[in-house]
């Protein structure tokens, strides 16, 4: 018999991309975790392949973005072809972020890391383990769970959903689960074979009997394609579906290749739902727990990765005793829209990539086109399609202090914003650092830039600011002093042993964040929290001290 023990505060059900990402991340806060899975072991395939450049920042940040790398293939554009050519081509080079480019990485190999970084940080994984049911109160949640043919009860403060489209967790909640299904019926076969296609880009082709999709894997080709409209989902024909496909390559390349035998072949139907609420008191939903969609586009997997990211660090200071109800309200008020907007977006590049009247089809050609044409539409494009755009603006967890009109909107991100990438030096030791290398600490993060030549009251400022941050603070916020010219000397008065003292040697820090006496709060999730003139300061001590409150 199994011992239930409150050792571990969050009990995560499900081990995907979603749960093992909460986990390495409760982890890396300090916050001991255990994930169950129902799953004896992984499955070496699934639909979900793409990581975008939003979600490989995160990776980044969590210590495995290199091993990741070693079993992709990054894809640098992607191409859409109509019947009569080409109409848009996407670089996603052209991106400003560490990882311009979409990541070819199967599910099971995104699992197979984020599971060897989970125990490597000492979590802990039950597979063939089942949630019968559960219950909370005010002080936590008692689960029962069959692990092989043994029942135990575990106790812990949080449980996480994160079992997927049928999750356990929703059902026993009772959540509408409320959507739409799609008619078509999707071919998916993954070959190891090659193609007369450039292998570092992604190609749509929409066809007037149904698209075709062929998308690079770390070896050999994905084909996606939409069967005939009388088609039914269930189990693939491998000869019959094998002779579609090749009857929709012939009409894209010449010669085509003998398929071979697939890796895997399935026929899959596709649903668009989402969950009424991502929380109940202790209990948590996320990733396709909370929400399913058309494989298109690459969502999936990306958003329920975001999700865990958003939850984890919210939860690490929940259980350290700060920011109280509040703090966990914020997690659905911030990924929810995210997930309207997303599944909104998805659902129309599903519609027109399935479009069969020629009148239709032809109205979405020229509009593609025109897109191609116009530099700012395809840049956004890429930009929403990267989750690079994705914010929180809206949400009560973000200020901008008193200059709620922000006149110097256009300098720098806007508070719920994702906070850009730019190069600096250490001041410490001369070595090149990046902002964002700041997220592989899971805390808040606040930049401090006294801009051009600070004169002395600026410098009474800082020196005052970094003095008055309570010590209890500097557990949960690291500080940053970022100069635009280096001092003469140590400067002991700007950063009296509580900051790291960076330089902005190439402007690039300016260019995307201004020039003027600013101060900025970075959350652990790379978005910014807060933001004000230096003159402000009193405003940002207030704001930490709600952030930071004690109790519920």
């Amino acid at each position: 018999m199994i011992t239930g023990s409150r050792q571990a505060k969050v009990l995560i059900v499900g081990a995907g991309p979603t749960g093992l990402t909460l986990g390495v991340n409760l982890l890396r806060g300090g916050i001991p975790c255990r994930i169950i899975d129902r799953l004896p072991q992984r499955r070496p395939w699934s639909r979900a392949l793409g990581l975008h450049a939003r979600t490989l920042e995160f990776l980044d940040a969590m210590g495995v973005l290199q091993t990741l790398r070693e079993r992709s293939r990054p894809i640098r554009a992607v191409n859409l072809h109509g019947e009569k050519g080409p109409l848009l081509h996407l670089d996603f080079t052209a991106l400003d972020t560490p990882e311009p480019a979409l990541l070819s990485c199967p599910q099971s190999q995104v699992e197979a890391v984020l599971e060897e970084r989970f125990r490597s940080l000492g979590g802990e994984l039950w597979r063939d383990a089942e949630l019968l049911d559960c219950s909370q109160d005010g002080a936590g949640v008692r689960a029962r769970v069959r692990v092989g043919e043994q029942v135990t009860e575990v106790e812990a403060e949080i449980l996480v959903g994160a079992d997927g489209a049928h999750s356990r967790v929703r059902e026993l909640l009772g959540l509408p689960f409320e959507g739409m299904d799609y008619e078509e019926t999707f071919l998916l076969a993954d070959l190891d074979m090659e193609l007369d296609l450039p292998e570092d880009q992604s190609h749509g082709f929409l066809l007037p009997g149904g698209a075709l999709m062929a998308i690079p894997l770390p070896s050999g080709w994905r084909l996606i394609t939409v069967l005939e409209e009388d088609a039914e989902p269930g189990p693939a024909d491998p000869e019959r579906d094998l002779a579609l496909l090749s009857e929709r390559l012939v009409q894209v390349l010449d010669p085509v290749p003998e398929l071979p035998e697939p890796i895997w072949l399935t026929r899959f139907s596709v649903h668009r739902r989402l969950v009424s609420h991502y929380r109940r008191n202790r209990i948590f939903l996320a990733g396709d727990a909370c929400h399913i969609q058309s494989p298109m586009g690459a969502q999936g997997m990306n958003t329920g990765i975001a999700d865990a990211v958003n939850l984890a660090w919210k939860l690490v200071l929940f259980l350290r005793g700060y920011g109280g109800g509040a703090l966990l309200d914020s997690y659905q008020q911030e990924r929810r829209p995210v997930a309207v907007e997303m599944l909104r977006e998805v659902n129309l590049l599903s519609r027109t990539s399935t479009l069969r009247r020629p009148f239709l089809r032809g109205a979405r050609d020229s509009l593609l086109k025109l897109t191609g044409q116009r530099g700012p539409a395809e840049n956004k494009v890429m930009r929403r399609a990267s989750q690079l755009d994705i914010h929180y603006r809206a949400s009560p967890l973000v200020d901008a202090g008193p200059d709620a009109d922000l006149g110097w909107r256009h300098q720098g991100p806007l508070p719920g914003d994702r906070v850009p990438d730019v190069s600096l030096v250490s001041l410490h030791d001369g070595g090149p650092r990046h902002l964002h290398g700041l997220l592989r600490q899971p805390v808040h993060h606040l930049l401090l830039q006294p801009g051009e030549a600070p004169d002395h009251p600026t410098r009474v400022i800082l020196h005052a600011l970094l003095s008055r941050v309570p010590d209890e603070y500097l557990n949960e916020l690291r500080i940053t002093l970022i100069l635009n010219e280096p001092p003469e000397g140590a400067a002991p008065d700007m950063a009296p042993g509580r900051a790291h003292l960076w330089h902005d040697k190439d402007g690039d820090f300016a260019e995307h964040f201004g020039n003027g006496s600013r101060l900025w709060l970075m959350r652990p999730d790379g978005h910014l929290a807060y933001r004000a003139p230096l003159s402000d300061a009193d405003f940002l001590l207030a704001y930490l001290e709600r952030l930071f409150r004690r109790g519920v």
